[in-house]
Parts: structure tokens; sequence; C-alpha cells
């Protein structure tokens, strides 16, 4: 099983690749003032390299509220297994699809004085940012606003669990063993997948995750990373709940989350 899953999932052709004011919105028509969540983060967290991530429980809590000229950061941060309530206010303004922010004298935490530059865009509704984390890394925010429906975005959005695996006439139930893991955290930008393969019967391999670039034209997806386009055999059922993913004889099931 091993084998037949290993070489499906990575020798295959999908070619792995390794952010105002309503006047200035990158062309959406949906406001940037409003209560806005994280919906998917882009970034190298904890060291593990690039790839899409779906909130934890804290990130889950935090949330920008965004008026005419201040923004408010309600972080939650995590110590442990508490998350820490650590807003942070700013001032700001907007310039060609850029937030110019300053911490305001208000603020209850951070420099106050300090500046951040955030690229920004309204795409689909959904509010887009682009900035330098504190480890001076490229980040990508996503962020849904409260109160707006989501359901026109594309049914490939959001987090998916591995089910099952089909390879040559045998299904793999996903949990047996119970190393044996999937899952695909999906934006409106590129996706991850994740996954870990059992050793043998009792030994588990370090867990994998690959990450694509996407776009989806004619019905049909395609990998765009590192400038090809090369198709993603991605098809869904049951009302866009089941996705299956095909890769030379093996088939992949994910249930939406």
């Amino acid at each position: 099983m091993k084998k037949l899953i290993f070489s499906a999932l990575v020798a295959t052709a999908l070619c792995v690749s390794s952010c105002g004011k309503d006047d200035d919105n990158g062309g959406g028509s949906t406001s940037l003032t409003g209560d806005w969540y994280l919906h998917t983060i882009y970034n190298d967290l904890d060291g593990y390299g690039l790839r899409w991530i779906a909130p934890d429980n804290c990130a889950q809590k935090t949330y920008f509220s965004i008026s005419d000229k201040k923004i408010k950061y309600e972080w939650y941060l995590q110590e442990g297994s508490e998350c820490k309530y650590t807003p942070q206010y700013y001032n700001y303004t907007t310039n060609n699809g850029v937030i110019n922010a300053t911490v305001a004298d208000d603020s209850p935490n951070g420099n106050k004085g300090g500046t951040v530059s955030i690229k920004y865009e309204i795409k689909d509704k959904e509010l887009i940012f682009r900035f330098k984390n504190n480890r001076q890394q490229e980040e990508i925010n996503v962020l849904h606003k409260k109160g707006v429906g989501y359901s026109s975005l594309d049914p490939l959005v959001g987090l998916w669990e591995l089910t099952k695996i089909e390879a040559g006439g045998t299904t793999y139930p996903a949990g047996t063993p119970a190393c044996f893991t999937g899952s695909i955290v999906a934006s409106s930008i590129g996706f991850s997948l994740y996954y870990t393969l059992p050793a043998n019967s009792t030994q588990c391999q370090d867990g994998n995750v690959e990450s694509y670039d996407y776009v989806k034209e004619g019905g049909k997806y395609y990998n765009v990373s590192n400038g090809q386009k090369v198709p993603l055999p991605f098809s869904f059922s049951n009302n866009n709940q089941t996705l299956t993913l095909s890769l030379g004889g093996t088939t992949m099931f994910f249930q939406k989350q």
C-alpha cells in the first residue's frame, strides 16, 4: 500500500512548487470597514516550510475591526494551552492598494508610533493581506467579513479531511493504522496537501506537505506553480461535500469540514 500511495502522491505530473477604504479595494465591491476574521493563512509556521494553514483555536477568535480611520486588531495569542487577549490599535490610511498603519496612542499593546505597511485587495468579498511577519517572512492572510455570505466561492475553498484511498482494487480507510491521515487546506489562491503514510503496520513515516498555486478555467483546475499549467484531477460530489483526487490509478477521498 505504501508504494502505491507514495507513487500516486509524489511521482505524478503535478510539478510541486516549493492587502482602506472604499475608494481603493482592488476592484472588489465589499467595503473594507467592518469585522474581518481569518479564514486561511499562508506562512512558515514553526519553520516547517511555507504552506496554507487553517486558523487554530486562538486565531479563530482573532479579528480585525476596521473603521474609516482605525483598525482594532483583536488578537488572541497562543500561550501554552491558553488564548491570551492582546489587542493592538492602529490609525491608518490607504494608497494604491497599501494600508499604511501606525500604532495608536490608545493601543493597549504594541510599540506606540510604530508603523507597518500591508498590501491588500478585496476579491470576491474576501480581504487578502500580504505582508512580512515578525520573522520577516512573506505571509498571506485571507479574511472573511462578519455577516457576509461566501457560498459563491469555489467549492475547493475550505478544509478537507481524508476519509479513504482506493488503490489497486483495494480500499484503505484513513486512520487504519492511526497514522494514515491526510487533509487539504484550500484558499481561493492556493492549497496545501498534508499526508502521513504508514511505514508498516506499527510505525509511521514523517508527515508530508505539498503546496500549490492554482487557477480554474472552464470548470477545470490547473496547478500553476513554477510558471507551468498542469491539470489537477479534482472532482466533487455529494453537493460539493466530497472531494476526490485521482492520480495514476489511485483515488483519494476527502470530506469537507
